[in-house]
């Protein structure tokens, strides 16, 4: 995940254009309160043990959901077809960060890198797993399928991570084994780099994540830097289309994320063509 700054979409819909803006309850109510959430993370996991179930045992050439510099599936090798992998993010995908969560919207307070830093720390046992996640791994290691964590965390913080996993029941994780944290590899907080790394050890089988960046950083960067809202949009479903529900899992975050990266204003979500205004009292 590409943590950014926390600005909410509601803000965002009513022309809010900086960054650093206190963010609302609602998109935290509906993330942490609501049954439609958690009925929408479930049957997500269910949806991708299904599709990693579909797709074992797995060979040499199986493609893999990662993708290679020029956007064609990584193929497996005849070694890590030996060791089948699903790989997620953590924070919002796996874990819902409820206390810190709390601290933003209690205080009104905008995202804070110490402050975050700190509840990596901190927060361990204050983290509750995403509603279908701990039995949607269960189901994965019971067919062989290692669960592999690709996180901007910090890697400073890798002991802290692991507890985090640990204390939700989604554990085991180990830094450099099954979890990859900023820092790693690279050193970028884009993860392709990461993912080119575990695709040599593993036969990934499935992505899943809130963000673009857990599946390609291609789909927000550009050359020229961040891509136009719009272009995102084109690419992910043009480019990217066959692999959602298929090999890539994406779980909804309205709290903050890339889509709000040069921060939105209501142009850019309503068209000049879909716009409406009322005009009477008919």
């Amino acid at each position: 995940m590409n943590r950014l700054a926390a600005v909410c979409l509601m803000a965002a819909l009513h022309g809010c254009a900086a960054t650093g803006v206190p963010r609302t309850t609602q998109p935290l109510a509906w993330t942490l309160g609501s049954a439609e959430a958690s009925a929408i993370t479930t049957q997500t996991y269910r949806a991708l043990v299904r599709a990693v179930e579909a797709r074992l045992p797995v060979a040499a050439g199986t493609p893999s959901a990662i993708l290679a510099a020029d956007g064609t599936p990584l193929p497996c090798t005849a070694e890590t077809a030996q060791r089948p992998a699903a790989v997620f993010d953590v924070d919002e995908t796996l874990i819902w960060n409820v206390g810190h969560a709390y601290y933003e919207a209690r205080g009104d307070a905008p995202f804070d890198e110490k402050a975050w830093g700190a509840w990596e720390r901190e927060g361990a046992e204050k983290a509750v797993a995403v509603p279908g996640a701990k039995a949607a791994l269960d189901a994965l290691r019971a067919m062989g399928v290692t669960p592999v964590f690709n996180t901007n965390r910090n890697a400073e913080n890798a002991k802290h991570t692991e507890a985090a996993l640990a204390h939700t029941g989604l554990g085991p994780a180990v830094h450099g084994e099954t979890l990859f944290l900023k820092g790693d590899v690279d050193g970028k907080s884009g993860k392709d780099g990461r993912r080119a790394e575990i695709a040599k050890r593993f036969c990934v089988l499935a992505l899943a994540g809130d963000q673009n960046g857990d599946f390609t950083d291609g789909i927000d960067n550009g050359a020229a830097g961040k891509r136009p809202m719009a272009e995102r949009r084109d690419i992910a479903a043009a480019r990217h289309g066959a692999h959602w529900g298929a090999d890539w899992f994406v779980f909804p975050n309205p709290l903050y994320g890339g889509w709000n990266n040069p921060p939105m204003n209501r142009d850019d979500v309503v068209a000049p063509d879909q716009r409406w205004t009322y005009k009477g009292n008919h």
